[in-house]
């Protein structure tokens, strides 16, 4: 079971600004000439900012998350949000009676990008064991069957990126800790992904490349002079969760 504890008030992946740029170009302050444009283009950045998160599957801005977690018996857990910006709490139960915190010096972050905590003395199987005689056994030796995962590991962790002028708190993370800063964290494949698909929403607001009707066809614009070439999937591809 994953819960949000802190919501992020962040809403754009990338501002007004380098939407403009990705649809009209160097030329935007003689391009843009009303309110009216600015307003669109930061609607643009927002939508192709929901649209960045449901293609990578996951929120990409800074948040507090506590997390139930199966384990496979080996020295890594893994979180499904990431990159870790730190650990909280890691408890060996979720339940409350029965649950004890383990220090801080025995557990780390792996991998913060992967969202992999590391333990020396490991974390047990959570495979659930049948005893008495399955499918899967005589009776002779204990089995596991199949799916039948619990998931007691209880985490309590801030994963995510700081964007650009970013207001939200530290997060449970204080200024000495080591993962603290003021400083955008998103990548700018990123930022530049999201700004490209603002500008093919600009260009073609339906999403339709091209339409018939009888012997007349119209084909549309995939994208303003200032997008990536590569498109805006393309540069989040290395962000997509395996799940």
């Amino acid at each position: 079971m994953l819960t949000v504890c802190t919501t992020s008030t962040d809403e754009d992946l990338a501002t007004t600004g380098d939407a403009m740029l990705a649809i009209f170009g160097a030329t935007t302050t003689s391009v843009v000439t009303t309110t009216q444009d600015i307003e669109y283009a930061g609607r643009l950045a927002r939508r192709a900012s929901r649209w960045a998160e449901s293609y990578v599957g996951r929120p990409l801005t800074l948040q507090v998350y506590s997390e139930t977690l199966p384990a496979a018996g080996d020295d890594l857990l893994m979180l499904s949000r990431y990159p870790v910006v730190a650990m909280l709490r890691l408890f060996d139960s979720s339940a409350t009676s029965a649950a004890t915190e383990l220090k801080s010096t025995e557990y780390r972050v792996e991998s913060a990008e992967a969202g992999l905590i590391g333990r020396d003395a490991g974390f047990r199987w959570t495979a659930q064991q049948m005893v008495g005689e399955t499918c899967f056994s005589l009776g002779l030796t204990p089995s596991y069957l199949p799916g039948r995962v619990t998931r007691p590991w209880l985490a309590e962790y801030v994963a995510g990126y700081r964007v650009v002028g970013s207001t939200v708190t530290c997060m449970g993370v204080s200024s000495g800790h080591d993962a603290y800063t003021t400083q955008t964290t998103l990548p700018d494949d990123v930022v530049q992904a999201v700004a490209a698909k603002a500008a093919e929403l600009y260009a073609n607001p339906t999403g339709v490349l091209s339409r018939r009707v009888g012997d007349l066809a119209v084909e549309y614009a995939s994208a303003g002079p200032g997008a990536s070439l590569a498109g805006a999937a393309a540069l989040l591809d290395p962000y997509r969760s395996a799940a």
